[in-house]
């Protein structure tokens, strides 16, 4: 589920305002960002950065460092997480209907045409 939502998340970017002056090197340039400018940032972008993400574009339910992936509020997972000044109100439904998809698809995956192959020892 985790993997999923790295690289396709319920929430794609989200907009905060900056606390403080910041100065950013986009494209070999300086630009002065003032306190309280709005700005938008890309979650899924972020989430397949090579640097945290080895072949980022590629779907591994296993992969390593999945509570680095970035939610809309921050790492998924992360030691911190309680103290988020915020969080999404449809968070742990949302992982409940999945859960639940996911169940039922598993327990009826005969239906689905997926058939076990049985081999012989």
């Amino acid at each position: 589920i985790k993997e999923t939502c790295r690289l396709v998340p319920p929430v794609t970017s989200a907009t905060a305002s900056l606390k403080e002056h910041t100065t950013v090197t986009m494209a070999g340039k300086e630009f002065s960002l003032p306190a309280g400018l709005l700005n938008q940032y890309v979650v899924s972008m972020a989430n397949r950065d090579p640097s945290v993400f080895t072949e980022p574009e590629v779907f591994k339910p296993d992969r390593e460092h999945l509570n680095k992936a970035l939610t809309w509020n921050g790492a998924f997972g992360a030691c911190d997480e309680g103290s988020y000044p915020r969080i999404c109100p449809g968070r742990y439904m949302a992982m409940d209907i999945i859960r639940a998809i996911i169940n039922h698809a598993v327990g009826h995956t005969s239906e689905l045409g997926v058939h076990e192959v049985q081999t012989s020892v």
